[in-house]
């Protein structure tokens, strides 16, 4: 017995040397590739999906869980919730116990249906309360009673399993444990079981997914495998299948035509990793259709059994070989995706830019017209200065006073010079106005009327009363009525004064006043225009600095995976120098033998890693 057991251990390690290389490769793969090949202690199976899809029904069928014990489990696993919610609260590896009764988590006492269901009540309710968010992974162990006999047809219950819960749980509690436990183990599972319905293939697009390490799951058919549940229900699925027989390559790719319609175009590759099955409930409900229901369960049993042995071939230590062997393939797929993104990106930058610029260049030429603006504002303020000085250097009585013409006495001869007095100052007025209103560019004070000459009515009155022209019998009548004009000259002379001076200092302050009201506009508005340029300036900058920074993250991008490019060839060699440094182990262990039993082993064991390697380079199953 011993002795079997030492060949048994031999040839179980038979591949520890090429793990020992895996690790000094991923040791050295960039940090952005790091996620997709850093892999847990234990070799896991992550089953992903949203709820009510069938992942627990999928993964107790998958470990032998019979048809009969399936709706009993899920009975018992779903505790009091309801139906058309998740099952499951928690991740829960599966596991069968020793007797037919339940154990949950590895210290658990024996628990039947009833007590099991409140345990998994009690779970649900302190997760969904926020009291359990330290629970990792719940080990279940359910009735040995529950599996097939003999364990034929199922996964090793050895396999680390997970089943995570949904991840569209409405309750904020049950969401934060989802992401938590999903970010630790879906990240580092060694295969991933994505899990959907057939009729909603949304559910696969990367963004649904909502979980940034599944982001490049089309790019790793070696790491996922896509189980879709009621694919053989929808009546339009049933009219096609009813048409003709239907071989499971039909299937997929009609399968995979239909995932091309969800905004984004799946590679090739997809179309072998879907596993469209029927379980459970919706399997039973073939029935009704007995012909239907054969033909769909041949093809179904076809696939179960097909994706058995692929789980049991990609989860294995050999799978993560596998995977940095196809590591330029990932890097390929994720160099074009990142070209098409920084063109994507880079257009979209552009246009910002060009936006930016024009914006600012708008904003700069209103700045300009505002800058003339200031400029003819300055240049009314010192014309309006220089007119108020000069108007309070003035003598504007000076302005109207006119001496009276010397006369011969005569009556028509005074009133000629009261007629050419009174036409004379009021030219005056008009000539001061427009002169005024030409230095202001303003019309408003040509347009004034003259103040009114009424002193000189009582002039003209008496002027007219005279029936003879001349002053034959008095001289002193004539100057009397000289001096009544010169006085009536002198009482306008004085009106014309003050309301000269009255109106000009009006509209002076006036004008002052709408001076320094345009000034105060043009200021809020200047300092908005410039508010504005200078925002648009900081955008136009800001634009540049991403177009600059994209350049250089892409840049850096195409180095790095240029890098990493060069780096998977590197995996080679390390198997190939791990494989030497083995090769020389055993047989320096042949020469200098421990026993001679164990250098029989060793020989055996050397016949067989001779041929270990090729398999390996060639890309063969082990």
């Amino acid at each position: 017995m011993h002795k079997a057991a030492m060949w048994l251990e031999k040839y179980g390690n038979r591949y520890r040397w090429a793990y020992d290389a895996y690790q000094r490769f991923i040791d050295k793969v960039d940090p952005s590739l790091a996620g997709d090949f850093n892999r847990s202690s234990h070799v896991t199976v992550a089953v992903y999906g949203a709820t009510q899809v069938g992942k627990t029904t999928l993964i107790l069928d998958l470990l032998g869980v019979t048809g009969e014990a399936l709706e009993r489990a899920s009975s018992v696993l779903r505790g009091d919730q309801r139906m058309g919610k998740s099952s499951t609260a928690c991740a829960i590896r599966y596991g069968r116990s020793k007797d037919d009764f339940w154990y949950i988590s590895d210290d658990s006492e024996a628990l039947d249906d009833a007590a099991a269901r409140v345990q998994f009540s009690t779970i649900r309710t302190e997760l969904e309360e926020g009291r359990a968010q330290s629970m990792d992974v719940l080990s279940v162990r359910l009735p040995s009673v529950f599996f097939e006999q003999g364990g034929g047809g199922a996964l090793s219950l050895d396999l680390r399993i997970l089943d995570i819960p949904g991840i569209n749980a409405v309750n904020e509690a049950e969401q934060a444990q989802v992401a938590r436990v999903a970010e630790k183990y879906v990240a580092t599972a060694d295969l991933i079981l994505l899990v959907g319905r057939a009729d909603d293939l949304g559910f696969l697009h990367p963004q649904k997914l909502k979980l940034a390490a599944l982001g490049d799951w089309m790019l790793q058919p070696n790491r996922y495998r896509v189980v879709l549940s009621y694919t053989f229900s929808p009546a339009s699925f049933k009219t096609w299948f009813g048409q003709e027989e239907r071989t499971l390559e039909q299937v997929r790719a009609k399968l995979y035509q239909e995932l091309g319609t969800h905004d984004y175009k799946p590679p090739k590759s997809v179309e072998a990793m879907l596993y469209p099955l029927e379980f459970g409930d919706s399997l039973q409900s073939l029935g009704a259709t007995p012909e239907y229901h054969q033909a769909a369960v041949k093809l179904i049993q076809q696939l179960r059994r097909e994706l058995l042995a692929s789980i049991t071939e990609s989860a294995s230590p050999y799978g993560r070989l596998a995977s940095a062997f196809k590591m330029k393939t990932l890097i390929d797929a994720r160099l074009k995706r990142e070209q098409a993104h920084y063109l994507e990106q880079h257009k979209a930058l552009e246009l910002d830019l060009k936006h930016a610029q024009d914006a600012l260049k708008q904003a700069n030429q209103l700045l300009a017209e505002c800058v003339e603006e200031r400029g003819l504002l300055s240049h009314q303020a010192r014309r309006l200065h220089r007119y108020v000085k000069l108007h309070d250097r003035s003598d504007v009585r000076r302005f109207f006073t006119q001496p009276l013409r010397p006369t011969k006495e005569s009556v028509s001869e005074l009133k000629s010079a009261a007629v050419e007095f009174e036409k004379g100052i009021q030219a005056k007025w008009r000539a001061l106005c427009e002169r005024h209103a030409h230095r202001q560019t303003s019309s408003r004070l040509a347009e004034l009327a003259p103040p009114k000459t009424s002193a000189l009515n009582s002039v003209y009155q008496k002027l007219d009363g005279y029936l003879t022209d001349g002053y034959w019998w008095s001289s002193e009548n004539y100057r009397k009525d000289r001096s009544m004009l010169y006085r009536a000259a002198e009482k306008i002379v004085d009106a014309y004064s003050e309301a000269a001076t009255v109106t000009i200092r009006k509209y002076l302050e006036g004008q002052a006043d709408s001076v320094k009201r345009n000034h105060r506009d043009f200021q809020q508005r200047f300092s908005v225009i410039q508010a504005t340029v200078a925002e648009h300036q900081q955008t136009l900058l800001d634009a540049k600095a991403k177009c600059n920074d994209l350049e250089r993250a892409h840049e850096q991008f195409e180095k790095r995976m240029q890098s990493s490019i060069e780096h998977s060839h590197m995996f080679e060699q390390y198997i190939l120098e791990a494989f030497k440094a083995e090769l020389n182990r055993v047989r320096e262990a042949i020469r200098r033998p421990v026993s001679a039993v164990e250098q029989v082993y060793d020989m055996f064991y050397l016949h067989v890693l001779l041929g270990e390697l090729d398999k390996m380079l060639e890309g063969k199953k082990f």
